[in-house]
């Protein structure tokens, strides 16, 4: 079994990637996201989309749930729609994939650098094994995840 920490890129990766799906991802199967809200506003003129009010997005079986969700979008060359950056915020977001449950304040992620950033208070729970930090920084193209920004604070457990 691998330890948690070589699990925590991977996964944290998997679950981000899941939610955003590149153009020829959202065509197949599996490839839908769904997004419910109290509210949604759309700026056409910003080119973004806000979210607001017991937001919960899923795609598959990974689930994100904030209080507001920016969807900031571009249209491509053959003219369709790609998501381009992901913001949420509010009252606690948290993203959770079949073996994990990740805890912050905020969650920012550049989809065209297919990097993240979950800050304020990060907790990511993986079984009985827990990982605490101020700012988790994730590159989802070399599966490389960072804690910075203070202590980091780890209890592995083994299943």
């Amino acid at each position: 079994m691998k330890p948690f920490a070589a699990h925590l890129a991977g996964a944290f990766s998997l679950a981000l990637a899941a939610l955003v799906p590149a153009p020829s991802l959202a065509q197949q199967a599996g490839g839908k996201v769904d997004i419910e809200a109290d509210s949604m506003e759309l700026f056409e003129d910003k080119n973004q989309a806000v979210f607001k009010g017991n937001v919960r997005a899923s795609r598959r079986d990974v689930k994100l749930s904030a209080s507001t969700l920016l969807v900031k979008f571009a249209r491509n060359q053959a003219g369709k729609t790609e998501v381009t950056w992901l913001e949420a915020a509010g009252g606690g977001v948290q993203i959770v994939t079949p073996t994990q449950v990740i805890d912050g304040d905020w969650m920012k992620m550049n989809v065209k650098a297919n990097t993240a950033v979950v800050g304020g208070g990060v907790t990511v729970k993986q079984g009985t094994s827990v990982v605490r930090g101020d700012k988790l920084d994730v590159n989802l193209n070399t599966n490389q995840s960072k804690f910075s920004g203070g202590r980091v604070k780890g209890s592995f457990l083994p299943d």
